[in-house]
């Protein structure tokens, strides 16, 4: 026999209910609300095998609890008077009155990457924004405090421009630090990091040479619609093209934030192109266009989550988290890296770069380095070696600035003037991370009532 709660636990949990802040998308991408009018509650393929019809019951009562409607992201609400776009998940803020490209003038672009070479235009950059933001009410670079969206745009550009070599590389030098153009296309020759030259950027021995296969950034067990379909390469015929692959056959990295997998080509070709064919069939166009080579970022930045953490890069800089960022960029790789490894070194020219968009776009501070371990040390160690001397006006330590001097001399248009505080004075970040303890706090103790609840 099932009894019946008692009555001061159901009024307890009661009393904790209106004190949360819904969470993010979580009426619109499960459909409680999708009713009346031209609003459908619809699937997200991409993500497991269902269909509309699946979802169709999520408008049922009590389907909440149920698959799919349970399993956030699966289903979501679709005006069909608009094109079917997947909205990115929401971070709760209210939109900023400011263009994104009001605040990052092309002004900064010019001094922060002097030497851009195409396809990082910054005419390009600000046109796929554009056009992604007028999609969706969560927008990039265009939601918060007008600090926020400094701070947002601080943290892309650092990450960018260290992935990008200050937006003069659009493919991966491993896989193609130079292409061959020949009358019958464009060819990369990829190598491994025992046989390339790293001074003069030359492929000594191609991965392919010798009859072997290519199969780098290929997950063959993912397939459409969760990924594009991709397999063993060989060199192209012809003497003139041994140990040369056609680009169009890989998915290695391009691109501002150098997309890779073939994964994350399709879902990005999905929300760029709305088709998965574009980038699946054309992935160079990553390195040559400059709408998928900001876009891809872009793509990464606001929709790609953390699957531990169910955050994005977008959402954990306006969070005020540059570690957190780092973390779903690279991870496994840089936090911690590996000391005697490549990217012990990386990460300082990352940290670096960041120092510098931060500095040209006049944030108030840094974003804190959690959510990525070892990266705060590894920001104190390259400040105190000397090795980060853009970051020696940032250098924080027992919540005080160090030394107050100007940010780093750099050619070009006045940068904003940076104001210095110590980390107490930033009220803003500080009232977000307040606001998410809360919020998680009181998620604790609701979840631990429900259990409660259930055990009666």
């Amino acid at each position: 026999m099932r009894h019946h709660p008692p009555r001061a636990l159901l009024l307890a949990v009661a009393s904790l209910l209106p004190t949360l802040p819904p969470p993010a998308d979580a009426q619109q991408l499960s459909c409680e609300n999708c009713r009346g009018g031209n609003l459908q509650c619809v699937s997200d393929p991409t993500l497991q095998k269902i269909s509309d019809e699946d979802c169709s019951g999520c408008l049922k009562s009590g389907s909440q609890w149920t698959w799919p409607c349970s399993v956030e992201g699966l289903c979501w609400c679709w005006d069909s008077t608009k094109p079917r776009f997947k909205p990115p998940p929401s971070s709760a803020f209210d939109a900023a009155e400011a263009r994104p490209c009001d605040v990052f003038t092309e002004d900064m672009f010019d001094v922060i990457a002097p030497n851009a070479v195409h396809p990082y235009t910054y005419a390009g950059l600000c046109d796929v924004i554009d056009e992604i933001n007028s999609r969706y009410d969560e927008r990039v670079f265009g939601m918060g405090s007008p600090e926020q969206q400094k701070a947002e745009w601080a943290a892309f550009v650092g990450h960018t421009t260290h992935e990008s070599a200050q937006y003069t590389a659009a493919r991966e030098a491993l896989q193609c630090a130079r292409t061959y153009d020949v009358s019958s296309g464009t060819f990369c020759k990829p190598c491994a990091n025992e046989n390339f030259d790293w001074a003069d950027r030359v492929c000594q021995v191609s991965l392919v040479a010798n009859g072997q296969f290519y199969e780098e950034y290929c997950d063959k067990i993912v397939t459409p619609p969760h990924g594009c379909v991709c397999g063993p390469t060989t060199e192209v015929d012809g003497e003139d093209l041994k140990g040369l692959i056609n680009p169009n056959f890989a998915y290695f990295g391009r691109g501002a934030i150098q997309l890779s997998w073939n994964a994350n080509y399709m879902k990005a070709s999905l929300v760029l192109a709305e088709s998965a064919d574009v980038l699946c069939s054309q992935p160079d166009l990553v390195a040559t266009d400059p709408k998928y080579a900001w876009g891809t970022a872009l793509w990464f930045w606001l929709f790609n989550k953390d699957p531990e953490l169910e955050t994005t890069c977008h959402l954990q800089s306006l969070e005020g988290s540059f570690g957190g960022s780092l973390r779903i960029i690279n991870g496994g790789l840089e936090c911690p890296p590996d000391p005697n490894g490549y990217h012990a070194e990386a990460i300082v020219t990352r940290l670096r770069y960041y120092c510098i968009a931060a500095s040209v776009i006049g944030v108030q501070r840094l974003l804190d380095f959690e959510g990525c371990e070892g990266l705060g040390e590894a920001f104190e160690k390259c400040v105190m070696t000397g090795y980060c001397p853009e970051c020696n006006d940032w250098y924080v330590k027992q919540g005080t600035i160090i030394e107050e001097t100007q940010p780093p001399a750099i050619e070009g248009p006045t940068p904003s003037p940076v104001v210095f505080r110590s980390w107490a004075d930033d009220s803003w970040l500080q009232e977000i991370k307040r606001s998410s303890a809360t919020r998680i706090r009181s998620i604790s103790i609701i979840t631990w009532l429900m259990i409660a609840l259930l055990s009666l």
